[in-house]
């Protein structure tokens, strides 16, 4: 009864602070088919990520300047204000989150699926809040920016008293502390440091992208196993993807690699997430016996269970009236238009009907032609496997796509709640941070499961695991077999595809294509030859006669160049041959869905 109290205050006073927020012009939520409860627990549940201790980056200030990074540089970025003080006592944006290690007890910072996953759009002095919508904020400028004021912080003496006052408090004044915690700083910043330099690139990702793959490539193959040349350049950012009805699709990410049909595989996805954003994992062997240790890791996995439940429940937007009344007759032209040109790919799923499991199509590369960089840099490159090798059968190296999906799964199974402070035989022996049988089957009521259905979900999931080595194994041998000049859509291996999912809230998901290239729905029934090929990213005023943001140059903006590596605008143009009144009506029924 309590807890049930408990939680019906929260509620209310959700509920109370949106009605405020509301009624003093800052933000609108539109109807998901959630509370406000619900809301606030997908801003602030930890899913385990952990970039740095929660006292430093509370403490740390802009590299040039005394401003706080999180209240003011943080905003800057285009992340999204929650001042609702829910498990939110420091006011932090959505998604950055408080994470406690659950043995040392010490409180870290992390980012959780919200901060890359919740938009805002303004018209006409109103903004309205969609859940689940892809973010327009910079990632890359978040982690470069920590970078620069961790830097600042080590080096400049004035900036370190500041820092270590907020930090050591009433300890400030005592030098062995001041000491140990510039130690500890410089060590984390060598680490940091070298971690930003191995993920630069060419050109910076920009406003609403970043390279997931790339990212969780090289934390788990590279920094988790400790062999630095499994570093790759990420270097094939992609538009976030929205995440209403996701869990009932077959598949998910843009080229469809992860299996996605029941609780424990969309575990597995959310695993291999939250390692790509600093959860702190160990795969190590014994370094007396060569022989693999049951992984670690911070994942904090039933919370990711009961977000992703949280998320089954969550409805793509409908069409505000603010933006505009939808033209019937246009809408109902288009709606002919689309079953009988666009819907063979993309299923229609009714607006109150987003539980519906959706076996999703997968569209040959070389049938839909567009950049083809992410799908091939996802399916190439082969990494070190160190002192893992017997997981693989004693093969040094393997593809990292297959690495990876084997951590992962060593992650989902691990019986540890975190990770150690040591590592060797005898802490796996004498440790006392196992769950135990209780929790397990609390665990898997929690997911619906009895033990043994879970274990034949893993199983299968194994199996499943093995067709994909197999595919990735001839998408290798193709690419190889091919001169470097012809590693394009037009030319791409057999087994290479993109994701076409449901389009349901479409229009609240700009801008457009996997890797985020074409600013609008309108331009996206054009010939690619005909798309914009600069504009700019990042600012939220809706243009609701095309269908997507402004593409003017604002302050936070930033230039997307369709002419560079990777951000190519072309293709998806072959499925119908649209009039001007034509494309118009397209644009006016996929307002609808």
């Amino acid at each position: 009864m309590k807890r049930r109290v408990v939680g019906g205050l929260c509620a209310a006073i959700c509920l109370f602070i949106s009605l405020a927020d509301i009624a003093m012009g800052q933000v609108e939520f539109l109807s998901q088919n959630w509370t406000a409860e619900a809301r606030q627990e997908f801003y602030t549940t930890s899913q385990g990520s952990r970039i740095m201790p929660y006292a430093w980056f509370m403490a740390l200030e802009v590299s040039d300047s005394q401003d706080s990074f999180a209240s003011v540089r943080l905003p800057e970025l285009g992340y999204i204000a929650n001042n609702q003080i829910v498990n939110n006592p420091d006011k932090l944006p959505v998604g950055f989150v408080r994470d406690i290690n659950e043995i040392t007890k010490r409180d870290y910072i992390g980012l959780n699926c919200a901060a890359c996953h919740t938009n805002q759009l303004s018209y006409q002095g109103k903004t309205f809040q969609i859940d689940g919508a892809p973010s327009l904020a910079d990632m890359w400028g978040l982690l470069s920016g920590l970078d620069d004021s961790l830097k600042a912080t080590l080096n400049n003496a004035d900036k370190f008293t500041r820092f270590a006052n907020k930090v050591l408090g009433q300890d400030a004044g005592n030098a062995t502390a001041t000491n140990k915690l510039k130690k500890e700083l410089s060590d984390f910043v060598k680490y940091w440091s070298k971690f930003i330099e191995d993920s630069r690139v060419d050109h910076a990702w920009g406003r609403g992208r970043l390279d997931a793959f790339g990212m969780i490539f090289n934390r788990v193959s590279s920094i988790d196993l400790g062999i630095p040349e499994n570093s790759r350049k990420p270097d094939a950012p992609v538009s976030v993807p929205f995440l209403w009805g996701t869990s009932f699709q077959s598949r998910v990410q843009w080229n469809g690699v992860a299996e996605n049909t029941n609780d424990i595989e969309r575990l597995g996805r959310n695993v291999g997430e939250v390692l790509g954003v600093f959860a702190e994992a160990q795969f190590r062997a014994s370094s007396l016996l060569e022989i693999p240790q049951p992984a670690r890791t911070s994942a904090k996995r039933l919370n990711q269970v009961r977000l992703e439940n949280q998320l089954k429940k969550l409805w793509s937007p409908k069409w505000p009236d603010h933006l505009g009344t939808i033209d019937n007759a246009k809408m109902k032209a288009g709606g002919a238009l689309y079953r009988n040109n666009c819907e063979q790919c993309h299923e229609i799923v009714p607006h109150d009907q987003q539980d519906t499991p959706v076996e999703v199509v997968m569209t040959l590369l070389s049938e839909v032609r567009t950049d083809p960089k992410m799908a091939v840099n996802a399916a190439t490159g082969m990494v070190s496997t160190g002192d893992l090798k017997l997981l693989f059968k004693g093969r040094s190296s393997v593809p990292r796509g297959e690495l990876l999906q084997t951590l992962v799964q060593l992650a989902v199974i691990s019986p540890y709640r975190d990770v150690a402070m040591k590592q060797g035989l005898v802490d796996i022996v004498l440790n006392d941070d196992l769950f135990n049988p209780k929790e397990i089957k609390a665990f898997l009521r929690e997911i619906g499961f009895a033990e043994q259905a879970a274990r034949a979900l893993v199983d299968a999931h194994e199996e499943k695991l093995k067709q994909y080595y197999k595919d990735l194994q001839k998408t290798i041998a193709a690419l190889k077999a091919q001169p470097a000049s012809a590693a394009s859509a037009s030319a791409a291996p057999p087994t290479l595809k993109y994701k076409a999912a449901p389009l349901a809230g479409i229009w609240a998901t700009a801008p457009y294509l996997h890797n985020g290239s074409v600013p609008n729905l309108y331009e996206l029934l054009l010939p690619g030859s005909q798309r914009t090929t600069k504009f700019y990213v990042g600012n939220r005023e809706f243009d609701p006669k095309k269908v997507g943001f402004s593409t003017d140059q604002a302050p936070g903006t930033s230039l997307f160049d369709t002419s560079l590596s990777g951000n190519s605008n072309l293709g998806h143009d072959t499925y119908g041959t649209f009039t001007e009144e034509q494309r118009w009506q397209l644009v006016e029924y996929l307002k609808s869905l």
